[in-house]
């Protein structure tokens, strides 16, 4: 969950920032982000599974491509939402980009680059668990389809009691604070 969410989630703020920014970039990944968004997570984790096999890396590899398009939809919109007087106050008194970037542009997609995280993370491990149910030979999601298979109604229980906790850890140690 941990890698898989930290590549997807950079890959979409990187992108969502640079395409913001320039919006013949924006163009282009325009119908890349609609189309990963509109794939089932089933249908990626098929396709993973075909192109990595079964294990660890289909599952993170699937993780960050179910989490690039929260992450990169959240930063275009706050990269859009800046007050263009700012932009333009730069580009009058001749900003150089990086202090165009930590001025400007950081603060002004903080709040949604933040609720974009946030988003990601409840659907990253959504993903997780499917990628493990489907191409691994460990991890919450392969105990949660063995269980289920067994018919041992409590263990499946307590693995989405795990899940839960997980994600308030994740929710509330992590992502409150920033």
């Amino acid at each position: 969950l941990v890698i898989g969410l930290a590549a997807g989630a950079a890959a979409g703020w990187l992108l969502g920032v640079l395409a913001g920014v320039e919006p013949r970039l924006r163009s282009f990944l325009e119908p890349l982000r609609w189309v990963v968004m509109t794939i089932p997570a089933v249908i990626i984790a098929s396709l993973a599974m075909v192109w990595f096999g079964l294990g660890d890396f289909t599952v993170i590899f699937m993780v960050a491509v179910v989490v690039f398009p929260t992450m990169f939809v959240n930063t275009v919109a706050g990269v859009l939402a800046i007050d263009p007087r700012l932009t333009e106050m730069g580009r009058v008194y001749r900003f150089r980009r990086r202090l165009m970037l930590t001025e400007v542009y950081l603060p002004g997609i903080a709040s949604p680059a933040l609720a974009g995280l946030t988003l990601a993370a409840g659907i990253g491990v959504r993903a997780v668990v499917l990628g493990e149910v489907l191409a691994a030979m460990s991890g919450v999601g392969h105990a949660f389809s063995r269980a289920k298979s067994y018919l041992e109604t409590e263990e499946m229980f307590a693995w989405i009691v795990v899940l839960l906790v997980l994600m308030a850890a994740l929710e509330l140690g992590v992502l409150r604070p920033l």
